[in-house]
């Protein structure tokens, strides 16, 4: 797929893009010193519906979805309505980043970037309300809060997030710690797992842990249970289809000399289809039970649905990589070899219309690599901003042409 973007608009975009970087770095700072969870984003909502309240040719929507926050953006010819999504949850982590913005909220932190994915889609619509003579119908800026497990999408959806105008395409983007600053990844396809949590209670007898003949030992049992689960993956599961099954908490006991009479496991499945989703958890139950029951225990398998799988649709996902190769430098925009088993509720966006997801890196080559996604050391980094820009104002001033064709 070849774009014609013309080198004035190129550099038109390039200078209102340096003309609003610094306001919106200093609001991703600002952002970042006052981070709120999931659904305790009022403060996040406000502040971000003051800032689109000043842009000229905005309307501003506020209580989407509960909390989240639309604007809408005309241009001066008719056109399609392009969406561009950026959430605004942080996460229950203590911050140790140092930085002179960090975090005043004990405990809480934006660890996974949402800050940098706000002050983005805020700048976006600083730019291109500035270039409305070049836009063709509609962008609708989303602000989403609740993503970090609270399924804010698809409240947001089940609001009309998507409807009036209606959506012709979505796009949303994420940093990404393993990926050099400024590239951009895609993927057509599944680019993100499917979730899920299970919990497993084995119940036994109880007793003298000097005696443990008397009872059965659910501790024991539960170590077998974890380590028979890792079976799932690449024998129970075929070697090519991803699956990650992880447990990540193992609670039992209260003292040095009894064995309990449970035990809890806690974990979660990340699959790429709802036929894998469905083979692994029936694969999980089973060993469990039968793990449990060899041993003259009981297991309690539940599970708790998360968000489907993110599949980036093959159109909109070209027309990305068209926009990265035409307005980035050369060399910036390369395709993910695999799906990655992270979660992401962008999902329900791409269930209900056309769009891609993509990740943008962050990684600025220190020695021992950037910190990951939900480490208290992350933070994102401003020099992706620049071609974050770029990326979502030209995809929303080129997708008319593209939706023509």
């Amino acid at each position: 797929m070849k774009l014609n973007v013309s080198a004035d608009l190129r550099q038109l975009v390039e200078r209102e893009i340096k003309q609003v970087l610094p306001e919106v770095v200093a609001f991703r700072h600002e952002r970042h010193r006052y981070p709120e969870l999931t659904w305790k984003e009022q403060a996040t909502a406000a502040a971000v519906a003051a800032k689109l309240k000043q842009i000229p040719g905005l309307t501003v929507q506020e209580g989407v979805g509960k909390l989240g926050v639309v604007a809408l953006l005309t241009g001066e010819k008719p056109g399609p309505t392009v969406a561009l999504r950026a959430d605004m949850d942080a996460l229950p982590v203590k911050e140790v980043t140092g930085k002179s913005y960090a975090s005043c909220h004990d405990g809480v932190m934006h660890a996974c970037g949402h800050d940098g994915h706000m002050a983005n889609l805020l700048g976006s619509a600083m730019v291109l309300s500035k270039l409305r003579s070049h836009l063709r119908g509609q962008v609708k800026f989303i602000f989403q809060p609740a993503e970090e497990g609270g399924a804010g999408a698809k409240v947001m959806c089940d609001d009309g997030v998507l409807e009036t105008p209606k959506v012709d395409v979505i796009f949303g983007l994420h940093g990404w710690s393993e990926v050099p600053c400024g590239k951009v990844y895609f993927r057509s396809g599944p680019l993100m797992a499917a979730t899920n949590v299970f919990h497993i209670e084995v119940k036994g007898t109880g007793c003298h842990a000097a005696l443990p003949h008397l009872g059965t030992d659910q501790i024991l049992i539960g170590s077998r249970i974890v380590e028979g689960l890792q079976s799932i993956s690449a024998r129970i599961m075929a070697p090519t289809e991803p699956v990650a099954v992880s447990v990540t908490q193992f609670n039992g006991g209260s003292t040095n000399n009894v064995i309990p009479p449970y035990a809890k496991l806690t974990g979660t499945l990340r699959t790429m289809t709802p036929k894998a989703r469905e083979r692994a958890m029936t694969a999980i139950e089973r060993l469990a039970k039968g793990i449990a029951a060899a041993n003259g225990a009981e297991a309690v398998i539940t599970f708790e649905e998360g968000y489907p799988p993110t599949v980036n649709h093959d159109g909109a996902t070209g027309f990305l990589e068209a926009v990265a190769h035409e307005v980035l430098p050369n060399g910036s925009a390369d395709r993910l070899p695999h799906p990655t088993m992270g979660g992401e509720d962008f999902a329900y966006y791409l269930e209900r219309v056309p769009g891609s997801f993509f990740f943008i890196g962050v990684d600025d080559g220190r020695e021992g690599g950037y910190p990951s996604l939900h480490h208290p050391a992350y933070d994102f980094n401003d020099g992706a901003l620049p071609h974050a820009l770029k990326m979502f104002v030209h995809s929303a001033l080129a997708y008319a042409d593209h939706h023509q064709k």
